[in-house]
C-alpha cells in the first residue's frame, strides 16, 4: 500500500514538475481598427502591419519569455461599436489596446481607456480633439494640423491657387472637420480663400455627381477632398465626366492603394499628402516594404507602417516596463523609440512630431514632390 502511495506521489510531483517547465502565459493585446465597410483599407492594412511585428517578435522568443496574442475587433469605422470593441477587450484583461484607426472611433473610446487606465496606442488618429491631454492615447505620427498646414502653403505658394472648393465627409468628423479647419485657417492667412464646403455623410446611397457638381460651382483653382480612399475615387470619376479643370487634392486619409486601385487613370496628377515617404531608400523599411509586397501581394501603404510602428513601441514597452510601473510611466521614461523610417519621440502628452510628404499620383505610384 506504501508503495502504491509513493508511487502515485512521484507522478503528481513528475506532473507538477513538467507543467512547471511549460510556455509561460502569453501576453495578451487587443487590436481595433474597422476591417470592413468603406474605410476597411486602413483597418486591414494596419492589421497586416501590426501582424508582421507580431510574428517577428512571437519568432524570436517573444517578450521575456512569453508570446504575445492578439485580439482583433472589427469597429466597422463606428464610435458604438468601438467602443464595445474595447469594452470586450478591457474584460479579456489584455495588456494594451493598439487602434483604433480613425478619429471618430478614438475620441469615443478614449473616455473608456482612461477609466480603465489601459494604454492605447493609436494607428493613423490625427484629430486635434485628442491633443495636448494627459490621458493613456498615444500615437506615432503628428496631429492633422501640421498636415494641414503644409498643403495650405503647398497649394498657395507652389501652384499659385488662390480659391478652393472643398468635399468634408463627416463620417470621420473629428478627423475631417480638424483637418479642413486647420487647412482653411492657414490657407486664408497666406491671402487664399475656401469657397465652399460641401460636408456629407459617406454611404451606399451617396450621390457623387450632385456633389461633384457643387464642388465644381465657380471653377475653383482646386479641389480639396477631406474624405476616404474610396469616395476620392469616385468624386474622381465624377470630376472627369463633368469635364473638371482644377487641380484636385486629398487629405492624408485618402493615400492608402485602395486610390489607385479604384482610381485608375481618374486620379493621375492628384496630389495626396502622406506621412511617409513610399519610395524611400531607408534600409529597415525598405526590406519592410519588400517583405510586405511578398506576403500580401500588394504595396504598402501608411496605415500599415503607422500600425507597425505603434506595435513595436507597445512590445518596447512592454519590454523595458519595471515593477510597479504602468505602460504609460515606461513610454514617458522612454520617450524615444526606432520607427521604421524616423525617430518616434512622445512628448508629455503621449503626442509626437513627424513630416508631411506631398506626393502627386503617376502611373498608379505616389511620387514625393515636397
Amino acid at each position: 500500500m506504501m508503495k502504491i502511495f509513493l508511487i502515485a506521489m512521484a507522478m503528481a510531483l513528475s506532473g507538477a514538475l513538467l507543467g512547471g517547465c511549460g510556455e509561460k502565459e502569453s501576453i495578451r493585446l487587443g487590436y481595433v481598427g474597422g476591417l470592413t465597410g468603406r474605410t476597411a483599407d486602413l483597418g486591414t492594412s494596419g492589421r497586416n502591419g501590426l501582424q508582421m511585428a507580431l510574428d517577428q517578435i512571437n519568432a524570436a522568443g517573444g517578450i521575456k519569455g512569453r508570446k504575445i496574442e492578439v485580439i482583433f475587433k472589427d469597429d466597422e469605422n463606428d464610435p458604438e461599436k468601438g467602443k464595445r470593441a474595447v469594452r470586450e477587450l478591457l474584460a479579456a484583461k489584455v495588456a494594451a489596446i493598439i487602434g483604433p484607426v480613425t478619429s471618430n472611433v478614438a475620441v469615443a473610446v478614449v473616455p473608456l481607456v482612461n477609466e480603465a487606465n489601459m494604454l492605447l496606442m493609436a494607428g493613423p488618429v490625427t484629430t486635434a480633439d485628442l491633443a495636448g491631454k494627459d490621458d493613456q492615447f498615444f500615437r506615432t505620427i503628428a496631429v492633422n494640423t501640421v498636415h494641414a498646414e503644409t498643403m495650405a502653403g503647398f497649394l498657395y505658394q507652389k501652384r499659385g491657387v488662390r480659391r478652393v472648393n472643398a468635399a468634408v465627409n463627416l463620417s470621420n468628423k473629428a478627423y475631417t472637420e480638424s483637418w479642413i479647419n486647420s487647412f482653411e485657417r492657414a490657407f486664408v492667412a497666406l491671402g487664399g480663400k475656401l469657397e465652399a464646403r460641401i460636408t456629407y455623410v459617406s454611404g451606399a446611397d451617396t450621390d457623387f455627381a450632385d456633389l461633384t457638381r457643387k464642388l465644381l460651382v465657380d471653377t475653383p483653382d482646386a479641389v480639396v477632398m477631406v474624405t476616404s480612399a474610396v469616395d476620392v475615387a469616385l468624386f474622381a470619376n465624377q470630376a472627369r465626366l463633368q469635364g473638371s479643370k482644377a487641380l484636385m487634392v486629398t487629405s492624408e486619409w485618402a493615400g492608402t492603394g485602395k486610390l489607385t486601385e479604384i482610381g485608375g487613370a481618374n486620379v493621375e496628377g492628384y496630389i495626396v499628402p502622406q506621412y511617409l515617404d513610399p519610395q524611400s531608400a531607408a534600409p529597415v523599411f525598405s526590406g519592410f516594404r519588400d517583405a510586405y509586397r511578398q506576403r500580401f501581394q500588394q504595396d504598402v501603404g501608411f496605415p500599415a507602417v503607422v500600425l507597425h510602428n505603434a506595435t513595436q513601441v507597445v512590445f518596447k514597452a512592454l519590454a523595458e516596463q519595471q515593477s510597479g510601473e504602468s505602460l504609460k510611466q515606461t513610454l514617458l521614461r522612454l520617450r524615444r523609440f526606432d520607427g521604421l523610417l524616423e525617430p518616434i519621440i512622445f512628448d508629455d502628452f503621449g503626442d509626437v512630431q513627424s513630416k508631411t510628404f506631398l506626393t502627386e499620383v503617376r502611373n498608379g505610384q505616389y511620387h514625393v514632390i515636397q
